[in-house]
């Protein structure tokens, strides 16, 4: 008995080892790749609908503007800083500042505004709208 159950322990192990060689590795991956904003095409008439001055919910006022392919924000006539095409009616700062237009530009919202260069010293967070 003792023989027979050594040579079980022993058939079990091989099968064990040569399975394990057997199997694929354990660090195989699959790349997924996300839409990026470079894969975003936004053309730069398409921008005429922004091309305008907000009153906004903090008493501010941003200007946009454009020059060829590149888009600028303003607030209250402060330095420009560029924000980028990730969507339709959807811009990014490098900051992380998010502008998204709707109803063909006669409405905005700005999430993370106080990262915007020009802003006084906001909290975290800080969202405003504005409508023309």
């Amino acid at each position: 008995m003792k023989t027979t159950l050594l040579s079980v322990a022993v058939a079990a192990a091989l099968s064990i080892t040569a399975l394990a060689h057997a199997a694929p590795p354990d660090n195989e991956s699959v790349k997924i790749s996300a839409p990026a904003a470079a894969d975003f095409r936004f053309k730069p008439q398409d921008f005429s609908d922004y091309l305008y001055s907000y009153a906004l919910s903090n008493g501010d006022r941003l200007k946009f503007s454009q020059k060829v392919a590149h888009y600028y924000a303003e607030v209250n006539g402060h330095k420009k800083v560029e924000i980028f095409p990730v969507a339709p009616g959807e811009f990014v700062t490098q900051a992380g500042t998010r502008i998204s237009f709707q109803d063909s530009g006669y409405e905005l919202t700005i999430d993370n505004y106080e990262r915007l260069p020009m802003t006084a010293q906001l909290p975290a967070n800080t969202t405003v709208v504005a409508s023309r």
